[in-house]
C-alpha cells in the first residue's frame, strides 16, 4: 500500500491514520488536491435523481426554484409535522426504502408550505423550523448512504432555515451533521475547526441549560473529538470527549429526540472515549473504558449503540476474543441489517475477524464476509 501511494495511487481515509499515527504527523498530511480517477457512471445517480430534485431543484430566470408538485395548494402544517415525525421513526428504524421513497416528497411539501406562508408569522416561523427539521433528518439520511455531498447540500439548507427563525438548537443539529458528512470526507481540520467555534457560542449556562442546549454543546465536542483522534491528535480528542461527559452527565439520563431528532446523555462522551483508543489501537484500553459506561441511564440511539458495538467487536478480535467480536457482529446483523450494510467500519471488523483466523474462518465469519459482500 504504501509503494502505491508513493507512485501516485489513493488509499481510504483509515490507512492515512494508520500511516501518520506510525509517524507522528497529522493524517490530512498525506491528503493532496488532485484529480479523481476516472470511473463508470454509478447507477446511485439515477436512484438518487428524486431527492436531488427536491434538495437540490433547478431555478430558472425568474430566480425561483421549481419543485414540480401538484399539490401546491395543500398546505397543513400539522400533517406536515405528523409526516416528518413518522419519516423520524423510519430513520431511526434504518427503513432506508422507505425514506428513499417518502423524503423528497415530504421535502417537496416543506418548500410549498414555506413559500405558502409567505408573510411574518407564526405560521410561517412554523413552517421554516419544520423545512429546517426535514432537511436536516434528509442529510442525516444521505450520510448513511454516502451521498455526502447531496447531504451537505441539504444540512446547509436546514442550517440556513434554523438561523432564520432564531432557533439554536435545530442550527446546533445542522452543523453537527454537516461536521459529520465533512468528516466522512477527510476534512478532519476543518470539522475541528467549525465544531470548537460553534461551541464558543452556543455554550449555555450549566445552571440554566436546556437539553436541547446541552445536547447541542456537547454534540460539537463529540464531533471535534471524532475529527482529532483520526487526524491523530489524541490529547485534544481526549480533551473534547471529556468535555462532552460533562454535559451528558449533567443530563442525569438519556434523552430521546432532542431538536433535529438527536439522543443524547451521559452514554455519549464515554462511548466516544472507547472509540478514541480504538483509532489510537489501544483495545486493551478500549474495553476497560467501555466497562464502566454508566447502563442505567437509558439507550441511546440504535445507530449510535450499534457504531459502539462495532469498536467493540474489533477490540475483541484485536485481543484474540474472535468467538466474542463473531457474537458481536451477528447479533447486529440480526437486529439492523440494513444499517449494518452500509457501514464501512462493519466491512473492516468482519477483515479483522478474516485476518485473525485466515486459513479457516469460521462458518459465522464466512456468512458475516458473505452479507458484507467480502471476497474470501
Amino acid at each position: 500500500m504504501i509503494k502505491k501511494i508513493e507512485q501516485g495511487g489513493t488509499a481510504r481515509m483509515e490507512t492515512y491514520h494508520k500511516l501518520a499515527k506510525a509517524l507522528g504527523v497529522r493524517t490530512v498530511w498525506f491528503v493532496s488536491a488532485s484529480s479523481p480517477e476516472p470511473v463508470e457512471a454509478a447507477v446511485d445517480d439515477t436512484v438518487l435523481a428524486d431527492m436531488r430534485s427536491a434538495i437540490n431543484p433547478p431555478i430558472g430566470l425568474a430566480g425561483k426554484p421549481l419543485y414540480g408538485t401538484a399539490d401546491a395548494e395543500l398546505v397543513d402544517l400539522r400533517s406536515l409535522k405528523q409526516a416528518i415525525s413518522s419519516v423520524a421513526a423510519a430513520y431511526h428504524g434504518d427503513r432506508y426504502d422507505d425514506l428513499a421513497q417518502m423524503m423528497p416528497a415530504l421535502v417537496r411539501s416543506a418548500h410549498h408550505h414555506v413559500d405558502y406562508f409567505d408573510s411574518e408569522g407564526p405560521d410561517r416561523r412554523e413552517a421554516l423550523r419544520l423545512r429546517a427539521d426535514i432537511t436536516g433528518l434528509t442529510g442525516r439520511y444521505l450520510i448513511q448512504i454516502r451521498a455526502h455531498d447531496l447531504a451537505l447540500i441539504a444540512l446547509h439548507a436546514s442550517l440556513r432555515d434554523a438561523l432564520e427563525i432564531g432557533h439554536t438548537p435545530l442550527a446546533a443539529a445542522a452543523v453537527c451533521s454537516q461536521a459529520w458528512a465533512m468528516m466522512r470526507q477527510g476534512r478532519l481540520s476543518e470539522v475541528e475547526q467549525l465544531c470548537v467555534a460553534t461551541a464558543d457560542q452556543i455554550e449555555p449556562k450549566m445552571s440554566k441549560a436546556t437539553p436541547d442546549e446541552l445536547c447541542g454543546w456537547g454534540y460539537m465536542f463529540l464531533r471535534a473529538a471524532a475529527a482529532a483522534a483520526r487526524n491523530n491528535r489524541m490529547e485534544e480528542a481526549r480533551e473534547y470527549a471529556s468535555i462532552a461527559s460533562t454535559a451528558g452527565t449533567r443530563l442525569g439520563r438519556q434523552y430521546q429526540d432532542l431538536s433535529g431528532h438527536k439522543a443524547f446523555g451521559p452514554m455519549n462522551g464515554p462511548m466516544l472515549a472507547v472509540e478514541i483508543e480504538m483509532l489510537d489501537d489501544r483495545p486493551d484500553k478500549a474495553l476497560e473504558l467501555a466497562a464502566g459506561i454508566p447502563r442505567d441511564v437509558g439507550r441511546g440511539n440504535t445507530s449510535g449503540w450499534d457504531r459502539h458495538r462495532l469498536d467493540l467487536a474489533v477490540a475483541h478480535a484485536r485481543t484474540g476474543n474472535v468467538e466474542k467480536a463473531e457474537d458481536i457482529l451477528t447479533a447486529i446483523r440480526r437486529e439492523h441489517p440494513h444499517w449494518l450494510r452500509y457501514q464501512q467500519y462493519a466491512r473492516d471488523a468482519v477483515r479483522e475477524l478474516m485476518d485473525a483466523r485466515p486459513r479457516m474462518p469460521s462458518q459465522r465469519t464466512r456468512e458475516l464476509a458473505d452479507f458484507m459482500g467480502i471476497n474470501m
